[in-house]
């Protein structure tokens, strides 16, 4: 299933590269991140092989935690991630949390640490604390082409090491 995520995120970015490139360009996030969720909908409901997809929910900027706040171990005032394929309502079902970053992006560190506050937030959602989300992604959008970092089990790991999962 790690693979088959990585396949969906991978080939919705592309679109996006190739169909609104002026929004990457431009380094305009919340518009990329909207034109990638509408791609990826779009894949998971009309490829049979992200069929096993489509009875989970697709959002983005989803801030909430049944009906508290969505919050982390570090993040405790609440934070809302990027794009999330999830089950809504419960926390059995949490498959990719990911955030994205345009080449020019603000980058906010986290208080604590000198790591990003987007790092934290998928270092997280990936440990078994509450959501204990299959995969977490950072994805950076630069003008030619993205690059990707991935979280598993609260910490980064290679997309070779997911392969082998």
């Amino acid at each position: 299933m790690i693979n088959l995520l990585i396949k969906l995120l991978k080939e919705s970015v592309e679109k996006c590269y190739v169909n609104d490139k002026s929004l990457i360009e431009r380094s305009m996030e919340q518009a990329c991140v909207a034109r990638i969720y509408y791609y990826m909908q779009f894949l998971v409901e009309t490829k049979a092989e992200y069929a096993r997809f489509r009875e989970y929910n697709l959002d983005c900027e989803y801030n909430k935690n049944g009906e508290h706040i969505k919050d982390s171990q570090r993040c405790i005032n609440g934070t809302k991630p990027d794009l999330i394929i999830h089950k809504r309502g419960n926390n059995q079902s949490n498959l990719l949390v990911v955030e994205f970053k345009p080449r020019k992006g603000h980058y906010k560190k986290y208080a604590k640490t000198d790591k990003y506050l987007d790092i934290i937030k998928l270092e997280d959602f990936t440990t078994d604390y509450i959501y204990n989300y299959k995969l977490g992604a950072f994805v950076q959008l630069y003008k030619q082409k993205p690059k990707y970092t991935f979280f598993s089990n609260g910490q980064e790991v290679s997309e070779s090491e997911l392969s082998n999962e």
